[in-house]
């Protein structure tokens, strides 16, 4: 309903507070009043003359958020929207949940992302190899192995073409890091800091804090090292740690040190360095932590453990 001659955009209906007159019997316009928006029923405090302006702009009251939403759909907001998008995305690309939120919000918006996606909701729920037998042979064939379909040798040929489709720069994962959770590490959180296994953590403890020295996670796009594996296909990778500002530092078992694909990655990783200005260095890191000493953190709740890993201790817990 609007009312007054002077303020004809007033809609009673959505301003929530009494309005104040003036002495003379006038509304007051730099009065702050609790508005409603008309399409997201939100409220929020404003003035009354930037009140009455958004009502003549929209012909109804809209909240900051819903305003640059008919902006951008009528046209007038295109190009600051587009710039706004593309400097979220440099602010924003390569970092985690936790660099970007803290580790309380990013442990809220994973839970929230985890329902959005769970089960039924999930876009590859009740598909894995054999969803490729369902598109060319139908839903009767659900629930079985290509080996079951083809058998062996046919079933070796498509998972062989799959690979090739999904190798290199073909996979949704290329040149990202990888998910926090993902691989056969334990994985958790120490004083806040993401480790991705028990030689990570290990790491931290007994080099990182026991020497006071200043480190970032090298899980960022800006340490993505390409290099090309065994099978001439290009793949990248990220090493674990930045240390002290110039030592970019992987942490591998010995054993594993002189495979092909790891000498390809330290080749690799050398020349990303010397054109960095840093240094490469390949360790073991030092003794890892053992039960009773992980135990204890666990206890004093140095250590929190993502959801997949924390069964996994408890179980660990009663074979100790």
């Amino acid at each position: 309903m609007k009312v007054g001659l002077n303020h004809e955009y007033i809609n009673k209906n959505m301003i929530l507070s009494k309005i104040k007159l003036s002495s003379v019997g006038k509304q007051i316009v730099t009065q702050i009043v609790v508005v409603q928006c008309d399409k997201c029923q939100k409220e929020w405090n404003s003035a009354l003359i930037n009140q009455i302006k958004g009502f003549k702009n929209y012909n109804r009251d809209l909240c900051r958020g819903c305003k640059q939403k008919e902006q951008v759909k009528n046209g007038v907001r295109k190009k600051q929207y587009v710039n706004a998008g593309e400097a979220s995305i440099q602010n924003m690309k390569g970092k985690t949940y936790e660099e970007l939120y803290g580790n309380e919000k990013a442990k809220q918006l994973k839970q929230q992302c985890s329902k959005n996606t769970s089960g039924e909701k999930n876009p590859m729920y009740g598909k894995n190899y054999q969803s490729y037998a369902i598109v060319k042979l139908g839903k009767s064939q659900k629930g079985k192995s290509l080996e079951e379909i083809y058998g062996n040798k046919k079933a070796k040929e498509i998972k062989n073409k799959i690979s090739i489709k999904t190798s290199g720069k073909n996979n949704p994962m290329y040149g990202k890091p990888s998910p926090k959770g993902s691989g056969n590490g334990w994985s958790g959180w120490y004083k806040g800091w993401f480790f991705r296994s028990l030689r990570e953590l290990s790491y931290m403890i007994n080099v990182i804090e026991r020497f006071n020295l200043s480190w970032e996670s090298a899980e960022k796009s800006k340490y993505k090292i390409k290099y090309v594996d065994w099978q001439n296909t290009e793949r990248t990778y990220h090493p674990d740690f930045l240390v002290e500002g110039k030592y970019l530092i992987e942490i591998k078992p010995k054993k594993l040190w002189g495979s092909d694909n790891n000498i390809r990655k330290k080749q690799a990783a050398i020349k990303f360095c010397t054109n960095k200005n840093l240094k490469y260095k390949l360790t073991e890191s030092v003794k890892t932590l053992t039960f009773n000493e992980l135990k204890i953190l666990v206890d004093t709740k140095k250590i929190k453990f993502t959801e997949r890993y924390k069964e996994k201790f408890k179980l660990w817990e009663r074979e100790n």
